[in-house]
């Protein structure tokens, strides 16, 4: 136990370092005019990104993902034919995400602050999962492991801000196991095999 303890310790410091030193791409979003706006990218490093705006209701209303890495994207978007209401642009680069909530009405388009969000890191070894997290929304998180034959197991981790954490899988079976991080507005997978 006190081997898990000091292992989740060093990964959540080595998280930190990691969320420090991680690209940090930056996306503007300049309302032009009452239903158009121009969005602009910056990559520190050549990389290639994934685009995508949805409605708060509706689901998905544009996406795209860059053929090539690229250090800049800037594109005008026309707002003009949607429907007014909420809207979140989500620029995804490698790990990291940039979140910005929208709103759209006939008034004009108001861009919410940016929100950077980073994915967790799996890791399994010598029969040890190893789990850590940012939890910049504070969310109530869960983990469940599932098997071919479904859940197998389910820890409640709570709404902390920093989630590092190992389990121990030695008594599972061998076999295939997809490990599923959940929360209110994401879900996040990991496979391993024993």
């Amino acid at each position: 136990m006190k081997t898990i303890k000091f292992l989740t310790t060093v990964m959540a410091l080595a998280i930190v370092a990691v969320a420090t030193a991680v690209e940090k791409p930056k996306m503007d979003i300049v309302p032009l005019s009452e239903d158009r706006a121009v969005v602009s990218i910056l990559n520190g490093t050549e990389a290639v990104f994934e685009l995508s705006i949805s409605a708060k209701d509706a689901g998905l209303v544009y996406y795209k993902q860059a053929a090539n890495p690229s250090l800049t994207y800037q594109k005008i978007f026309d707002f003009k034919n949607i429907e007014d209401g909420d809207y979140t642009m989500d620029l995804r680069v490698n790990d990291t995400r940039l979140v910005r909530d929208i709103n759209v009405s006939s008034k004009g388009i108001v861009v919410g602050e940016s929100k950077m969000r980073i994915d967790p890191y799996f890791g399994f070894s010598d029969n040890v999962l190893k789990l850590t997290y940012l939890n910049f929304d504070q969310e109530r998180l869960s983990l469940n492991i599932y098997d071919e034959s479904g859940l197998v197991y389910e820890s409640k981790l709570g709404q902390e801000f920093n989630i590092a954490t190992g389990f121990d899988l030695s008594a599972l079976a061998a076999g295939k196991y997809e490990v599923v991080l959940t929360s209110m507005s994401n879900d996040f997978s990991f496979s391993l095999e024993k």
